[in-house]
C-alpha cells in the first residue's frame, strides 16, 4: 500500500539528508581560496627570491605542505559525509519517484491509503 504518510516522509528525509548542502559548499569556497593563496605562495616570482634550493625545499616543506594539507582534510570532513547522504537521498528520490509514478499510471488502484 502506498500512503500519503510514508511519501511524506520520504520527502522529510530528502530534505533533511539534502540540508547539509550549504556547509560543503562553503567548505569548498573556502579550499578554492586556500588553493588560490597556495598558488599564490608557489608562483615562480616568489620562489625566485631563494637562494638555493635548499630553501625552497624548506619553504615548500614548512609552507605548502601543512597548506596542502589542511585543504586536504578540510574537503574529506566536508565531503566524505556528505556524499553518502546525498547518495541515499538519491537512493530515496528514485524509491519515491517509482512509487508515485505507479500512482499516476494507475497501476496501484485500490492501493493508496
Amino acid at each position: 500500500m502506498i500512503t500519503f504518510r510514508e511519501t511524506l516522509d520520504a520527502v522529510e528525509r530528502l530534505a533533511d539528508a539534502l540540508k547539509k548542502t550549504s556547509e560543503v559548499e562553503s567548505a569548498l569556497q573556502r579550499s578554492m581560496t586556500n588553493l588560490s593563496d597556495l598558488r599564490a605562495m608557489l608562483e615562480s616570482k616568489r620562489l625566485r627570491q631563494f637562494k638555493g634550493v635548499d630553501e625552497v625545499v624548506d619553504y615548500i616543506q614548512r609552507v605548502a605542505v601543512p597548506q596542502i594539507t589542511g585543504i586536504h582534510d578540510s574537503l574529506e570532513v566536508a565531503t566524505g559525509s556528505h556524499f553518502s547522504r546525498m547518495r541515499t537521498a538519491s537512493e530515496w528520490a528514485n524509491r519515491v519517484q517509482l512509487r508515485l509514478q505507479a500512482l499516476v499510471d494507475g497501476s496501484v488502484d485500490g492501493y493508496l491509503g
